[in-house]
């Protein structure tokens, strides 16, 4: 159990300047969080700001926008962009409770080299994996807090020296959330608070499957909304909304092994025109699968036989070669209760999409890995596609974190997404067998 780094601090979340039903900014501007220079800087004790800072990201702000577009507006003062890395690493150090060792001293003669998306990146990860929040009013008030994850700077440059004196493999480490990720614990409870997906459930009902509202996680609308305007051209690349969205398949929090894809592919004949001729039995089975996803509440994956008609039984005949691998023939239906799957971006396509920037529902999937990560040592991740999407996702820190401890391997060929020894490759194929047979 951690201890406390700053203590119950209440908030409401009308102070959050809302643009939109789902949309949330910073209570005042961007520069009281950045600019040090600035009178109003001091309006907000640094316990302030990173309360706010992480509800706002909690809620899918993007902060980089934000600052990033701070900087653009301020860009004849004199090294704005330097003062407000300077302010970025200083809540780093505030977090980290190393009061020996200076970040912003340590860095300050590379400022100018740092990148900054990647430092806000990573204050985002440092804030998020000490940051916690409770109700005290459904939807108005609630109490946020910050669990204390100290991490010693010295004791880090004796390990890494320990086994090499490049000093870049040290700066580079200081600039991921790696250590603290080791030492963090993000609970099953406060990711199925923070699942905003559930929301959906209610639009989930009826006998036709291709729904007459969109779909769409609460806080993406905008970013989503513009991403299908800019395709208007090239409609394959659009995100179909009218059918249920899916983040995962299984229940992610209980599986052994999850496998990481890039998005759920959208057919006509399927997804809308079969869809739509099932009896009202079959689209309710259908819909309580759904349902089961969004809320986190599913037992295994692929549950009933009318979601398996819906899918071509896709999944189902990439996932068997590796039941007979683990159980034989007789037993192969028990992978499913082992395995799960994870999309990069939840929403269907015909077409692999091209957004750029991250959905308030990817940062929540990060929440949902950084959670397994370090709550659950018994998970191993499998990339099946996108591993650069995937990467990118979970910043370096985590990725680097389940690399070096066995727990995430990359398939060897993307065309196919079958779990077998040929398409994933020999050795990751005996890794997760070995590993499957003696869990």
């Amino acid at each position: 159990m951690n201890s406390i780094l700053i203590s119950d601090q209440s908030i409401c979340k009308g102070i959050f300047n809302l643009l939109g039903k789902n949309n949330i900014e910073l209570p005042r501007g961007t520069r009281t969080y950045i600019d040090s220079c600035a009178h109003e800087f001091n309006f907000l004790t640094i316990e302030q700001k990173l309360c706010y800072l992480g509800f706002a990201i909690n809620r899918g702000m993007n902060l980089y926008s934000k600052i990033k577009k701070s900087i653009d507006d301020h860009s004849s003062y004199f090294n704005y962009e330097g003062i407000a890395k300077e302010s970025l690493l200083s809540y780093i150090e505030y977090l980290r409770q190393d009061e020996e060792y200076s970040l912003v001293n340590f860095f300050n003669d590379q400022i100018d080299n740092l990148d900054l998306k990647k430092l806000v990146n990573l204050l985002e990860e440092e804030i998020l994996l000490r940051y916690r929040e409770r109700v005290v009013t459904e939807g108005h008030e609630y109490v946020v807090y910050f669990v204390s994850i100290p991490v010693n700077h010295s004791t880090i440059l004796e390990r890494i020296k320990a086994n090499s004196n490049d000093k870049k493999i040290y700066y580079d480490y200081l600039l991921t959330s790696k250590e603290t990720i080791s030492h963090a614990l993000i609970s099953r409870d406060y990711i199925e608070y923070l699942n905003r997906w559930k929301e959906l459930r209610p639009k989930l009902s009826g006998d036709h499957l291709y729904f007459s509202e969109d779909l769409v996680f609460p806080g993406d609308e905008e970013l989503v909304y513009a991403y299908n305007a800019s395709q208007r051209d090239n409609m394959d690349k659009q995100l179909v909304l009218r059918v249920p969205p899916e983040p995962w398949s299984g229940n992610i929090l209980n599986s052994k092994l999850v496998l990481l894809s890039l998005n759920p592919g959208y057919v006509e004949y399927l997804n809308r025109s079969l869809a739509n001729m099932f009896n009202s039995q079959m689209a309710e089975a259908i819909m309580q699968d759904k349902r089961l996803v969004l809320s986190m509440d599913g037992d295994k994956f692929d549950y009933h036989e009318p979601t398996r008609i819906l899918g071509e039984y896709y999944w189902r005949k990439n996932i068997s070669p590796l039941g007979i691998a683990v159980y034989g023939e007789q037993n192969k239906e028990k992978i499913f209760d082992q395995v799960s799957l994870c999309q990069y971006l939840a929403y269907t396509s015909p077409k692999s999409p091209t957004i750029k920037e991250l959905l308030p529902s990817q940062k929540f999937t990060k929440m949902v890995l950084l959670h397994l990560a370090t709550a659950r040592d018994d998970v191993k991740f499998l990339v099946l596609r996108a591993s650069s999407q995937w990467k990118a996702l979970m910043g370096d820190g985590l990725w680097n974190y389940l690399l070096e401890n066995n727990r995430l391997l990359i398939s060897e060929h993307y065309r196919s997404q079958c779990v077998s020894e040929k398409n994933i490759g020999a050795e990751n194929y005996k890794i997760i067998v070995d590993y499957l047979k003696n869990s």
